[in-house]
């Protein structure tokens, strides 16, 4: 059987016996919205929550927040709501909600959204202070806020790993928040209820929530994207409420019961742009630590043309420690509130440690950061027949397979 895995713009293939292959994760999409412009207005129009013209009056400076190219492309909705803000009277700006992100090119951006004329923030730069969450976590957005009297945000839900979904809140934190806001919030996925796919209970989810209330956001419009990115849904309305039920539908996309776990996982977050760097392309990991049997291998196919995406200074927690070194000091940290930057949890160093310790697999990375991960704990392997080969000098010929396609999205279960 020939498996082939998205790389960057490219693919990467491999051949397994058939036998050896368990299963191919690539889940199917269901049936996209067929006309856009009437989804939207069905949206728009019965909200849950308060609608657009409740919100917006005549003379408000609105911030349209939205995503940037680490996301499927918001323009659908982004300029057809920009369009009705300014049929109610007020004008807007659009903000890109980077996070930690590196700011977009004007070129990027013109290719994205067909416009270069966006307010970008600086995560490192001066912030607006507004208090503390109850767990913590400094409230601090950028200033480019500041002047605007109502804030919308357009963008998508989908599967994360940190917070459950994406979406809603957290175009607030992390989005237009600080670094260190953004690191205390992601040092809350070492505490009990951090889980892709799963808002009750998710300290990372209530902590946004209760950040993203505190600066205050007037609506959203937000959609569900099919895994070929395509739009399943709609949901516009209240922060919470409405994200809350465009949640609920996307769990019925992205939820794959895994009927018997394999010894070797090669897995992807999907190519272009979603492997852009090792930010992105880590994030398949969570769903393969679900499929990968206790001392098996994970292979991740990532090309990170961008590097390591916001992460260099991590690169360290690679380096000279032992996994389990780095899990208790980062836990260590989180109980004394020691929670500097260069510490965030959700870097690299955790996920690669949660595969090497919690699992004990061993970890092969193809990607243009070879050269850079040569002397971390993670192996490297110039191309899948070579990664292959490695996983099953420890583990047999015979070694089952599962190929995880797309993996930043997919909510693995047993």
């Amino acid at each position: 059987m020939d498996l082939s895995f998205a790389y960057g713009r490219d693919q990467l293939s491999v051949e397994v016996a058939d036998e050896r292959v368990l299963e191919e994760i690539a889940l199917p999409s269901p049936e996209g919205i067929q006309d856009l412009d009437v989804a939207l207005s069905d949206a728009l129009a019965n909200p849950v929550g308060p609608a657009l013209d409740e919100v917006i009056s005549p003379g408000d400076r609105v911030a349209l927040m939205t995503v940037d190219f680490t996301r499927p492309n918001p323009s659908p909705l982004l300029w057809p709501l920009a369009e009705r803000i300014e049929e109610l009277g007020a004008s807007y700006e659009i903000i890109i909600g980077l996070g930690n992100h590196r700011p977009m090119t004007d070129a990027e951006l013109t290719d994205f959204i067909g416009t270069a004329d966006v307010l970008q923030p600086d995560s490192r730069g001066p912030q607006q202070e507004l208090g503390v969450t109850s767990r913590g976590t400094p409230i601090e957005v950028t200033p480019l806020l500041e002047g605007f009297n109502k804030k919308i945000v357009v963008g998508f839900i989908e599967p994360s790993y940190i917070a459950g979904f994406s979406g809603g809140r957290k175009m607030i934190l992390p989005g237009v928040s600080s670094y260190r806001s953004i690191t205390h919030n992601h040092f809350l996925i070492l505490t009990e209820g951090r889980k892709l796919g799963v808002l009750d209970g998710n300290p990372v989810h209530e902590d946004m929530l209760q950040a993203a209330q505190a600066v205050g956001v007037d609506f959203i419009c937000d959609a569900v994207v099919n895994p070929d990115d395509s739009f399943a849904s709609i949901h516009a309305g209240d922060l919470a409420e409405a994200h809350r039920r465009g949640a609920q539908h996307c769990r019925s996309i992205y939820e794959h019961q895994v009927a018997q776990k394999a010894d070797i996982v090669i897995c992807t977050s999907g190519g272009y742009p979603y492997d852009i760097d090792l930010v992105q392309a880590k994030k398949t990991l969570v769903p393969a630590l679900e499929c990968v049997k206790e001392g098996g291998a994970v292979i991740l196919v990532g090309e990170c043309e961008d590097g390591w995406g916001g992460e260099a200074p991590f690169r360290r927690l690679l380096v000279g420690e032992e996994p389990q070194a780095i899990i208790e000091e980062m836990r260590r940290r989180l109980s004394e509130g020691q929670v500097e930057w260069e510490w965030a949890p959700c870097s690299t160093g955790f996920l690669f440690s949660s595969v090497v310790h919690d699992k004990g697999a061993q970890l092969i990375v193809i990607s243009e950061l070879a050269d850079e991960l040569a002397d971390t704990f993670a192996d490297t392997a110039p191309d899948l027949p070579t990664a292959l080969a490695m996983a099953e000098e420890r583990l047999g010929p015979d070694a089952s397979v599962i190929a995880l396609h797309d993996g930043r999205r997919v909510i693995c279960t047993d």
